[in-house]
């Protein structure tokens, strides 16, 4: 079931970076962070509702939390669609490439996990694959400030899957990503009020753009980020931030079949990354539970209360 889930995502967030191009062209870019996040939060309140899952959350989480929500939902949902409107769906998506670096480094001090010799070297051998991804970002002069704004979001993922792994694996993750879009959506919806909506080109260009909307939403952001959670307390951050290994090559396809540029040094990247992501996730070790009478999750125990 983890490999399920783990491709499922795959695909499913590699499809978000085209649907957040298509809305940027109708909706600025904090509008299309906040409505994804809103949407992702009702379809997850409706979950929650079914469940009836019991909260989780206790008073000494509320850092945990503030932090969550800032690096893993506010930033990141402002700055990669504002990033995807200007240099494409497929050459952004591949810069979360970083995040399982970024993951394995910070486990070690957080966590105190030093990763097997096969996960360092498929790690740092996707490194390798990014190096020339970030060439590639240099031959289209794309400044330097924007590939850093593209590596904090894959930092920003990488600490906080860390953080959920390391304090707070007695919120369920139904809980971990509801309560962390609602604050994140409330926070993005009133920063889309100062910001300006471009004018579209395209007359019909409204429609598509409401659509990926809802998608970006339900599906991308709702249910998959509820998943991923769900791999986190399963396998580890390792484990799922491995993820965004695999969605660049998804990114590349979609953007590819929309038109967009897709260059020999962007194949070669994936040529490397993609290996290197099965040498990591292939055999991974299943970590274990939180301890019991700590935890409100039991990657053994099915979801329903």
């Amino acid at each position: 079931m983890p490999y399920v889930l783990f491709l499922l995502i795959c695909v499913i967030w590699s499809g978000s970076f085209l649907m957040m191009k298509k809305a940027s062209l109708v909706f600025s870019p904090i509008s299309v962070g906040a409505w994804r996040v809103a949407g992702g939060a009702a379809v997850l309140f409706v979950l929650w509702l079914i469940r009836r899952q019991r909260v989780g959350w206790r008073r000494r989480d509320v850092w945990s939390l503030a932090f969550i929500v800032a690096a893993g939902y506010t930033w990141p949902y402002c700055v990669q669609p504002w990033l995807i409107a200007r240099h494409g769906s497929a050459f952004i998506g591949m810069t979360v490439s970083f995040t399982p670096l970024f993951t394995m480094l910070a486990s070690v001090p957080l966590l105190g996990i030093v990763p097997h010799p096969r996960q360092a070297i498929g790690v740092f051998g996707a490194l390798v694959g990014m190096g020339l991804l970030m060439g590639e970002g240099f031959s289209r002069q794309i400044p330097a400030t924007h590939l850093l704004l593209a590596a904090s979001v894959s930092l920003g993922y990488a600490l906080v899957n860390v953080w959920v792994r390391r304090g707070l694996t007695h919120v369920p993750p139904l809980m971990m990503s509801l309560v962390s879009l609602a604050i994140a959506g409330v926070i993005l919806q009133a920063l889309s009020f100062w910001s300006l909506a471009p004018t579209p080109t395209n007359p019909g260009a409204f429609w598509p753009a409401v659509i990926s909307l809802l998608v970006l939403g339900v599906v991308g952001t709702g249910l998959a980020m509820f998943w991923f959670n769900k791999l986190i307390h399963d396998r580890g951050p390792l484990f799922a931030g491995m993820v965004t290994n695999l969605v660049p090559a998804g990114a590349v396809v979609w953007g590819w079949l929309d038109g967009e540029e897709v260059t020999g040094r962007q194949i070669a990247a994936l040529a490397i990354i993609l290996p290197m992501v099965a040498l990591v996730q292939f055999g991974a070790p299943r970590l274990p539970a939180a301890a019991p009478g700590d935890s409100a999750f039991s990657p053994n125990v099915p979801m329903e209360s």
